[in-house]
C-alpha cells in the first residue's frame, strides 16, 4: 500500500504554497516533506467525484516538520484556494508508539477542528489499527470518525499529556466517563466507540482508498445537513477559542 501511494511523488519547496492545484486526477498524490529518516510519512490524494482530499499517514503519531506541512494544508483550505468537501486523516499505520506531540500541534489541532467554521468542509478520521496519543486527539476533534473493525483506541498514557483527549472526550461522552476511561488506561475497540457514539460507524477492514471512497459515496446526499449539523455543534460547544488555546 505505502508504495502505490508514493507513486506518482511530487517533492516542492517548504517555503512554498501548498501545491494542491497539482492535485489533479485520482491518481495523482504529493508526498509531504519529512524531518530526516526518523520523520512522518505523509501522502495527500484527490479522491474524485467525492471531491474530498485525504491525507494518509503510515507511521504513528507526528513530527515537527508534518505538522508544519498540515497546518499550511489547512490554511489554504481556509483561505479557500482549494475547496474540498472532505478532508480526510488516514490513519494507515499498522504500529507505533504513542508520541509526545511536537510544539506546534495545538496549532494544528485548532485549524482542523475549525475548519468546519473556516470552510465548507467536513473532517473526517478514518481509524485502521492502532489509535493513541497525538494519532487519537486529532481523531477526536474531526467532525466525525469511522472505524474498520481492526481499529483499537488506547486511552492509556500520561493524563497532563492526554488533555486535548481529555477535552474533546469530555463535550462528548461526560466528565466522569472520560475520567474513567483515562484513570483505567482502557483500551476500546471499534464496537465500544461507535456504541459510546464516539466513531459514526464501523467499517470492514479493507486496505487502500476503496473503502473511504465507498464511505463518501453513501454520504453525498446528506453532505448539506451534515455540515449544517457539525458546524452548529462547534459553534455551540467550541473546542478552542480563536487564539487557538484549548477550550476549558
Amino acid at each position: 500500500m505505502t508504495q502505490d501511494l508514493s507513486r506518482p511523488s511530487l517533492e516542492f519547496e517548504a517555503n512554498a504554497e501548498f501545491p494542491l492545484n497539482s492535485l489533479r486526477q485520482d491518481a495523482a498524490s504529493i508526498r509531504l516533506p519529512a524531518a530526516g529518516q526518523a520523520g512522518e510519512a505523509l501522502f495527500v490524494r484527490r479522491l474524485e467525484p467525492s471531491a474530498a482530499l485525504v491525507v494518509t499517514k503510515i507511521r504513528a503519531g507526528f513530527d515537527a516538520a508534518s505538522v508544519e506541512e498540515l497546518i499550511r494544508l489547512n490554511r489554504s483550505i481556509a483561505a479557500g484556494r482549494e475547496a474540498p468537501k472532505y478532508l480526510v486523516i488516514d490513519f494507515a499505520h499498522e504500529r507505533g508508539e504513542a508520541q509526545a506531540a511536537p510544539g506546534r500541534f495545538e496549532e494544528f489541532v485548532a485549524t482542523t477542528a475549525e475548519l468546519i467554521l473556516d470552510a465548507p468542509v467536513i473532517t473526517l478520521a478514518w481509524a485502521r489499527g492502532p489509535m493513541a496519543g497525538a494519532d487519537l486527539d486529532l481523531a477526536l476533534h474531526c467532525s466525525m470518525l469511522v472505524a474498520q473493525q481492526g481499529a483499537r483506541f488506547s486511552f492509556d498514557g500520561d493524563p497532563l499529556a492526554m488533555l486535548g483527549v481529555y477535552s474533546a472526550l469530555a463535550r462528548k461522552i461526560g466528565f466522569v466517563r472520560t475520567e474513567r476511561l483515562i484513570e483505567n488506561g482502557e483500551t476500546l475497540d471499534a464496537q465500544d466507540m461507535r456504541q459510546m457514539c464516539l466513531a459514526r460507524e464501523v467499517v470492514p477492514t479493507e486496505a487502500g482508498n476503496a473503502p473511504i471512497e465507498a464511505f463518501l459515496r453513501r454520504c453525498e446526499r446528506r453532505y448539506n445537513a451534515s455540515r449544517a449539523i457539525f458546524r452548529a455543534e462547534r459553534l455551540a460547544a467550541p473546542l478552542f477559542d480563536r487564539s487557538g488555546a484549548r477550550g476549558g
